[in-house]
């Protein structure tokens, strides 16, 4: 466009989008990409604006509701809209909007500035004269950026980590060298939570009824009793900001928090996933708008493109322990009492189905607890033998216990799991119908072999029963006996010589 004089008008590129009816633009300089809305996994306590974190290419992104951000009535999505990636200083920030009407070349003439900045937070000064009629609102990116964090410097780019890696991408040698967290995943509301499993003492069900106590914080349910000892329960959702919903079929995490970990509560969650273990290059920076909503995240852990979880810190977990110390310190009787009965030796045990019946496994022989993912079937195997699984890039053989003990064969479904229990020199998945629990019981509480189960087959497999209170009896297997490691290690052989490529 020539202008008098024969000098070239000045032009800046904006990409133009729509909100609504009206259209407004972004300097091209901060334009990464324009993508589809993906699939977001919330964080709680954040600003209604905020959708969560979406896996852009194995990146951490932000997404932003431009319309609740600029002070605009929200709408549902529909295929139009789209997500405005944009780029500071290599931090990403991803933007939904209504619809991108493409870019658009405004020469410097035609923007002008507002006199009154509106309801839009500064945001919006300035508008730009496009076409006969038609105003563009240009947004400010340097202060909306500035307003989420993106110029916080401790918000560290993944595209500058040198530790971040692909899943997979890790040479099979440097594999075993890789540092690992071991954590107990858990849901609250639509979103997956995780303690590092050396913070969490037991897992129980939530009981029915429990004692609620007065003047206590909204996030205090109450207290139960649980074996000889008064536990306060916390909500988790409350805790979140979440709405209570359903607490029927619920989990309770036994876990220490506060300062120094010496307060030990009962965590309410939805329910409880499984134990993993993952590796610390895959724990990955929180956000900084993540963590202006509480400091109780330790970082962000994806997994798959589409499953991210926030890792937890339980001494950060609880920012108000006064309540908890001053119950702790009133009743210091029955604390000193209680820890008295604890002197015995207590065993910490993984809880399980196979049909109608309850086993449990010492928690040190299980190294972990997944879903069943896709078996490969191994020809030349016993019936017993599922197939193999990847586990990381390792080859894990599966045994399927119903078949083990002769149960009838069953469906995989979602509450099948694996326990990967891990030998001298081999490891292995047992195939469960479903694990119950995680919970410490007495030695005293565990009795020898009946001995109407040694002329049984399974007796060989079997350490004791567990009595729990009322009328629960649980079969403590061994798990050396359970798939010696000596069979492993001929399965491996076995595994080793079969090709599974395809």
């Amino acid at each position: 466009m020539a202008i008098a004089g024969g000098s070239v008008a000045s032009l800046d590129q904006y990409v133009v989008f729509r909100l609504g009816q009206e259209s407004y633009g972004i300097a091209i300089e901060y334009l990464q990409e324009i993508i589809r809305v993906p699939y977001v996994v919330k964080v709680p306590l954040t600003p209604p604006y905020m959708r969560g974190l979406a896996n852009l290419r194995g990146n951490i992104l932000p997404i932003y509701d431009t319309r609740l951000r600029l002070g605009i009535n929200a709408t549902n999505d529909d295929e139009s809209n789209r997500v405005i990636v944009v780029n500071a200083g290599g931090k990403q920030a991803g933007y939904v909007v209504d619809r991108v009407d493409g870019v658009v070349d405004i020469p410097g003439e035609a923007v002008e500035e507002f006199q009154k900045k509106g309801d839009t937070g500064g945001y919006v000064t300035r508008a730009a004269r496009v076409g006969e009629g038609k105003l563009v609102l240009l947004i400010e990116m340097d202060q909306m950026l500035k307003d989420v964090g993106l110029n916080d410097s401790s918000v560290v780019s993944l595209k500058d980590t040198k530790e971040y890696e692909n899943l997979g991408a890790k040479e099979e040698e440097s594999k075993a060298e890789e540092n690992e967290q071991q954590l107990l995943t858990f849901q609250v509301g639509k979103e997956e939570y995780a303690l590092d499993i050396a913070d969490v003492q037991e897992i129980v069900h939530l009981p029915e009824n429990w004692n609620v106590v007065p003047d206590a914080p909204p996030y205090v349910l109450g207290l139960v009793s649980l074996r000889d000892r008064v536990l306060p329960l916390i909500s988790m959702r409350r805790l979140f900001g979440l709405p209570e919903g359903e607490v029927a079929g619920g989990r309770i995490v036994v876990a220490y928090v506060g300062e120094g970990k010496r307060v030990a509560v009962g965590l309410v969650v939805d329910s409880v996933a499984e134990v993993l273990r993952v590796a610390e290059r895959l724990l990955e920076p929180v956000p900084a708008v993540v963590r202006r909503s509480g400091d109780e995240f330790a970082a962000i852990c994806r997994l798959t493109d589409e499953r991210m979880l926030f890792t937890l810190e339980a001494s950060r977990l609880l920012r108000d322990v006064t309540f908890l110390t001053e119950w702790e310190q009133g009743g210091a009787d029955e604390v000193s009492a209680y820890s008295h009965k604890t002197l015995e030796e207590e065993r910490q045990l993984v809880t399980f189905f196979l049909g109608e019946e309850e086993f449990a496994l010492p928690i040190d022989s299980v190294r972990e607890i997944i879903r069943a993912g896709r078996i490969t079937a191994v020809p030349r195997t016993p019936d017993f033998v599922k197939g193999i699984l990847n586990l990381r890039g390792s080859i894990v053989p599966i045994i399927d216990l119903r078949c083990k003990f002769g149960y009838p064969e069953r469906e995989i479904d979602e509450q099948v799991r694996i326990l990967i229990c891990e030998g001298n020199t081999s490891v292995m998945g047992l195939m469960v119908d479903g694990v119950k629990e995680v919970v410490k019981i007495s030695v005293s509480s565990i009795e020898a072999t009946p001995q109407v189960l040694l002329k049984d087959s399974i007796q060989s497999f079997v350490a004791g029963i567990a009595k729990f209170n009322g009328e629960r009896n649980v079969i403590l297997l061994d798990p050396a006996r359970v798939m010696s490691w000596e069979e492993g290690a001929e399965l491996m052989e076995v595994v080793e010589e079969t090709d599974i490529s395809g």
